[in-house]
């Protein structure tokens, strides 16, 4: 088992993994090349908001409330199914966000 002596290994094995990019890097990094600087800043800006909501749902619970409900899991999971058809139905056949 891991003890105190191992928190070195541990703060390493997670620096490396923060610095390690990711599939929200790429978008952003996709996003400012095509796009230009403006249009990678919002989608840091709305990665860095997302993060903070995920952040602050587990901080109120909602984590442990999804593990232990499963009909409360399959209504955050409907409702994240709906959000983008339902975003995408008053705009063209292409989304622009």
């Amino acid at each position: 088992m891991f003890g105190t002596h191992d928190s070195a290994l541990f703060v390493l094995s997670g620096l490396l993994l923060n610095v390690t990019p990711g599939p929200d890097t790429l978008y952003i990094v996709g996003r400012s090349t095509t796009q230009g600087w403006r249009a990678g800043a919002v989608a840091a800006l709305g990665i860095g908001a997302g993060i903070f909501v995920h952040i602050v749902a587990a901080a109120a619970g909602l984590s442990a409330l999804l593990a232990a409900s499963a009909s409360a899991f399959m209504v955050v999971k409907l409702a994240g199914a709906a959000y983008p058809s339902r975003r995408y139905s008053f705009r063209g056949s292409s989304p622009t966000c």
